[in-house]
This record gives structure tokens, C-alpha cells and sequence, in this order.
């Protein structure tokens, strides 16, 4: 009988542990698996902190900071994951998206932009970027660098190198009808995060050291990585995304990101900044509840076989015993 507490304790023990341990080891095994998936990572990233009435949240600072991009990224952020949006609050997000009210807000900003290639805002670097996209904005950033090296001044030779690589660009994407856009786009996304500010120092010399080595092949895998990013998820959430990426690693992961989540990518990398690229637990901890998880099955498991045979071991006793009776009685029956 003690035996049979005991395994129905241990039973008890387990089983009460498993509704906590094992959920927690499979979603750690999740993310283990996902190590290497930005898309998946931000999934279930997402699935822990992605809300209606943080969507609504986000939505509403979205449009009082007049952002109306964010707040229609963060639309269709919930839209894709069956998020319900209030109809009163999808209509605010469709009117300040309008094409006419977004040319009313940035048309000054840009052409500033556009013309001097400065920005102070969102409005202004799409505009600087966008003439990257002809030469004239390649030619622009080229002259000015010039000009500094003429005064004695610092030259950025990033941008310099990014220019002249970019007028090159240009004539091919041109002359091959367009082939070489991703390239082209990853030029104008990578000077417009430079004049940004927000070209990590780590990334920017991996750039510089690819382009000054004549490594063509790596440089032009990072270029049209951040290209595609670009194209798949636009200006904004490209230079956002960069903030998080240190090399060609992450670069290659936020172009990932880009091509499933797409006009997605902006609200998912504001709500999860580095953790929409990377696992960002550490992988003993994860390890730790993985091994938590399979320990505890195994527990249950022999717990629920030891509670079994010792609920089975008298019927065992009684069947030997009855079998014992049976041949000393036909032993005792003279023949």
C-alpha cells in the first residue's frame, strides 16, 4: 500500500507540473527551432504581446502623432492575425492614408528633400531617396562629398562609395529593364539610413570593407537584401529595421521579414524592435525548459506505470496463490 501512495503522489506531482512545464518547454522548443527565421520569431513574439486593445493602442498614438503609415501597418498587422479593428477606427486610418492627405502633409518636405538631399523627416528622406533613384540624387551626394574634401573637411567616404556604385546602378537597372532595381533600391535605402543616422557602425564598415575589398558578390547579396526590404515593406520599416541589424546576418533577416510580412513589417518591428529579428533569450534558458519539459513527461510516464503495477500486484498475488492451492490439492489427491 505505501508503494502505491507513493507512486500516485509522484503522479500527482507531476501531472500538477506538466500543466506548466510542458507548455513552457514546447513554446521554448518553438523558438529554438525558429532561431534562424525572422518571420517565424516575430510570430510568436507577436502571439505573447498582440492584443485588440493594443492594436487599438497602437493605432490611436499612430494617428494623434499624424503617422497615418504606422497606423495602417498596424491594420493590416491585424487583419492578417484575425484581430478585430473597430470600424470607426479602420475609417480614421482610411482617411488619413488617402493619397490626398499624404501629398497635403509631406509635398514641401520632399521636394526639399528631393532637391538638397537633407531630411528632417520621414517626408524629406523619401524624397532625398527618391531621387537616388535617378541620378541626379547619386550625382547630388557625390558633388557635396566632393566639395568637402575640397574644403579640407571630413568626407564620408561611405556615402561617397554608395554614390558612385549607385550612378553605375542607375545605367544598369536602366539598360537592363529593370533587373538590377534591388540593387538600385538597396543603394538608395542604405544613404538614406547613413543620412539617418540609423546605419549601425558595425553594418556600415562590414559595407565599406566588402565594397574596399572588392568582395562584389557579398556586397551585392547585403545591397539587395535591404533593395528587397525596400520594395517589400517600404522606406520606413527599411530604416527602422536597420536600427536592429548589425551585418549581412541580420540584414538577410530583415529582408525574411520583409517578404512575408510586407506592408506588416513596420508595425511588427516597432512593437518588437530587435526581438522581430532575433531570438533574444538566451539558449541555455530555452534549453533548460526544453529538458524541464521531456524530464517531467518522462516522470509522468513512469509514475502512471508504477500506479498501475501496484494497483495490479494484488490481483498478481491472488492468481499465484490460487494457482499454488490448486497443485498442492492435486498433489494431495491419491491416484
Amino acid at each position: 500500500m505505501s508503494r502505491l501512495i507513493a507512486a500516485l503522489g509522484f503522479l500527482l506531482a507531476f501531472a500538477g507540473a506538466a500543466h506548466w512545464v510542458v507548455p513552457m518547454g514546447r513554446h521554448a522548443l518553438a523558438y529554438a527551432m525558429a532561431r534562424d527565421d525572422a518571420a517565424r520569431i516575430a510570430d510568436l513574439e507577436l502571439d505573447q504581446v498582440l492584443t485588440e486593445p493594443r492594436v487599438a493602442s497602437e493605432i490611436e498614438s499612430a494617428l494623434a502623432a499624424n503617422d497615418a503609415e504606422l497606423a495602417q501597418s498596424f491594420v493590416a498587422l491585424a487583419d492578417a492575425r484575425h484581430i478585430p479593428v473597430a470600424a470607426t477606427l479602420r475609417a480614421r486610418v482610411a482617411v488619413e492614408s488617402s493619397t490626398t492627405a499624404q501629398a497635403v502633409n509631406g509635398a514641401g518636405r520632399f521636394s526639399r528633400g528631393f532637391v538638397s538631399g537633407q531630411a528632417e523627416d520621414l517626408a524629406g528622406l523619401a524624397g532625398a531617396t527618391a531621387a537616388d533613384l535617378t541620378v541626379w540624387g547619386d550625382l547630388r551626394d557625390a558633388g557635396r562629398e566632393a566639395i568637402h574634401w575640397a574644403k579640407g573637411e571630413d568626407v564620408d567616404q561611405l556615402v561617397l562609395g554608395l554614390s558612385a556604385a549607385g550612378i553605375v546602378a542607375t545605367g544598369a537597372t536602366y539598360a537592363t529593364f529593370g533587373a538590377s532595381l534591388p540593387v538600385r533600391a538597396g543603394l538608395s535605402a542604405l544613404k538614406g539610413a547613413r543620412r539617418a543616422g540609423v546605419l549601425g557602425v558595425r553594418l556600415a564598415e562590414d559595407l565599406a570593407g566588402l565594397v574596399r575589398r572588392g568582395a562584389k558578390g557579398p556586397a551585392l547579396r547585403l545591397i539587395g537584401d535591404i533593395g528587397t526590404v525596400q520594395g517589400k515593406a517600404g522606406t520606413r520599416a527599411t530604416l527602422l529595421g536597420l536600427r536592429q541589424v548589425d551585418d549581412a546576418a541580420g540584414a538577410a533577416r530583415l529582408r525574411r521579414l520583409a517578404e512575408v510580412k510586407g506592408g506588416q513589417t513596420l508595425a511588427t518591428v516597432k512593437m518588437l524592435g530587435r526581438g522581430a529579428l532575433f531570438v533574444t533569450k538566451t539558449f541555455a534558458k530555452l534549453a533548460w525548459w526544453i529538458l524541464a519539459a521531456v524530464f517531467n513527461l518522462f516522470g509522468l510516464i513512469a509514475a502512471f506505470n508504477s500506479a498501475v503495477v501496484e494497483m495490479v500486484r494484488p490481483l498478481w498475488r491472488r492468481r499465484r496463490l490460487g494457482g499454488e492451492l490448486l497443485g498442492l490439492g492435486g498433489a494431495l489427491i491419491p491416484v
